[in-house]
């Protein structure tokens, strides 16, 4: 396939949630242009998604004249796949008009949904809408690899201004799409007063024009540790959320928008709820919320609350909040950065399925740069794809045994790798037990994920290095930087760049000169 268009006009939130899907299709078919029909006010948003080559902006209130328009100039365009991740009227109509042979619409559970909401039947374990949007992927012949969503901020809105050096910022996003989803503003009002007094953390409050009663909140604060960031566009709010270390917020756009770029979630949930299928993805957020009878009482949070009290945000005090700023406080939560570095052909020299770890041979200047990144404060992972498991060359055995040999020479170097993890399995394996999809296969998140648990790594902060695109494209997948070395099989891998396809950083010579840019690029920054 050569042209494919996704529909996605929702909220903030919605769309967001869709950058998933798109940097699997734009994985699954390097070579494709990527177009996105989207709202006008998200389209620079929309530009920040790695997956996305091409944005075309529709009106905010387009009437059926607009919608005609754009039907006539989509069906112009040819292309050779639509996938609807909205699944309304609008999007039914222009998907109609279009003359592709493959159309895909998103399951969007719609009873399943409203069962939840009118007779309280709350499905435990949920499908999460970016694994709704994966489907059409699957169905239009693409693989899963990003189940998270991930937004690319320019290194120059992640510099951190002057008086936040030295504190860390906590973002305090008080809205939502409506009233009834929002904690209550006295609330919010009480928790800054909290953080301000208890911690030495600065307060970035993120609010709308329309935000009643928290507009006078930086004149109640110290104005060195408070800042307002009042109807400001969507790409500089990225930034300004980016370089924070937690966001405290509603169910709401902002919360999808903090997951999106690597800033750990606290989100309130009233009277929307989990079940529903649009709860914060990121790898370290969490909801705070409370079991009341009523919830969901509706699919958006529209429907005001029918009790004297609504409890299920009143029930959530800023002193729980508190404890849990806290105690994420106290463990640094995801704050480490670190270089994920591939094993053969870019820390050790390729020799094709090693097993003898008497052949492990170090590539030159891997000594030098190892220490200079652990002078850095960065933690070292190395993860490995290890096909020749699932292909019957070796048992895992011997992989464990490579990979202590490795560990064991970096060390007798003064170096310590801090951690190696490896994937055996291979999909087109010949051992039967080892021959699936796999997460942890990159360019699948699993053996990142499972280092930033393990290690408190936030993958965001962090560099993937290798001499294969599946590395390059798994910095995409979390959110971090890619850089591809020619050892190993970087020279044949450096001529699949095509002119759609996701582009690395940075083609190194090899891994000195890759950690060296590293390092020199988050010194600038």
């Amino acid at each position: 396939m050569k042209r494919i268009l996704a529909i996605r006009l929702g909220a903030i939130g919605d769309v967001i949630l869709a950058s998933a899907p798109l940097l699997n299709l734009k994985i699954s078919f390097p070579d494709a242009e990527i177009s996105l029909l989207t709202r006008q006010n998200l389209a620079g948003l929309c530009e920040r998604m790695s997956g996305v080559d091409r944005v075309l902006p529709f009106k905010q209130h387009a009437g059926l004249s607009d919608l005609f328009r754009m039907g006539e100039f989509l069906d112009i365009e040819e292309y050779d796949a639509v996938l609807d991740l909205h699944g309304n009227l609008r999007s039914w109509y222009l998907r109609k008009h279009i003359a592709s042979s493959k159309k895909i619409v998103y399951p969007k559970r719609r009873f399943e949904r409203t069962m939840a909401v009118r007779f309280d039947i709350i499905n435990p374990d949920p499908p999460h809408t970016i694994d709704l949007y994966n489907q059409t992927v699957k169905n239009v012949g693409g693989r899963i690899f990003a189940d998270r969503p991930v937004l690319r901020i320019p290194g120059e809105n992640k510099l951190v201004p002057e008086n936040e050096q030295s504190q860390k910022t906590i973002v305090i996003s008080p809205g939502a799409s409506y009233p009834n989803k929002q904690w209550p503003s006295e609330r919010f009002r009480e928790l800054s007063g909290l953080i301000v007094n208890e911690t030495d953390c600065n307060i970035a409050l993120v609010i709308s024009g329309k935000d009643s009663g928290l507009h006078n909140l930086n004149n109640a604060f110290p104005k060195e540790r408070f800042a307002a960031y009042i109807d400001i566009p969507l790409e500089e709010l990225a930034g300004v959320i980016s370089r924070s270390f937690l966001t405290i917020c509603n169910d709401s756009g902002l919360m999808h928008l903090s997951s999106a770029v690597g800033t750990p979630v606290v989100a309130l949930f009233g009277p929307t709820h989990p079940t529903l299928g649009f709860s914060p993805r990121g790898l370290f957020d969490a909801i705070m919320q409370v079991d009341e009878y009523c919830r969901p009482c509706s699919l958006h949070g529209k429907r005001k609350c029918f009790r004297e009290e609504q409890y299920c945000f009143t029930r959530v005090s800023p002193r729980e909040v508190m404890n849990g700023i806290k105690s994420r406080l106290e463990s640094n939560l995801a704050g480490e950065k670190a270089l994920f570095l591939d094993r053969d052909g870019t820390l050790i020299k390729e020799k094709n399925f090693i097993s003898d770890p008497d052949l492990v041979e170090p590539i030159a200047g891997s000594f030098e740069a190892l220490k200079a990144a652990k002078a850095a404060g960065y933690k070292i992972i190395v993860i490995s794809n290890q096909s020749g498991v699932a292909r019957g060359h070796f048992e895992e055995t011997a992989v464990r045994t490579i990979n202590q040999r490795v560990i064991d020479i970096y060390r007798e170097a003064g170096i310590i790798i801090d951690d190696i993890l490896y994937c055996p399995f291979y999909h087109k394996g010949s051992i039967p037990e080892y021959s699936i999809e796999h997460r942890r296969r990159k360019p699948g998140p699993g053996m990142v994920e499972e280092a930033a648990l393990k290690h408190n790594i936030n993958p965001f902060k962090s560099w993937v290095i290798g001499d294969k695109l599946s590395d390059v494209n798994l910095a995409f997948v979390t959110g971090g930087r890619g850089i591809l070395v020619k050892t190993g099989f970087g020279l044949e891998e450096e001529l699949k760049l095509t002119t759609n396809s996701l582009k690395p950083e940075l083609v190194a010579d090899n891994i000195y000169d890759a950690v060296k840019y590293a390092l020199e690029q988050d010194e600038r920054s």
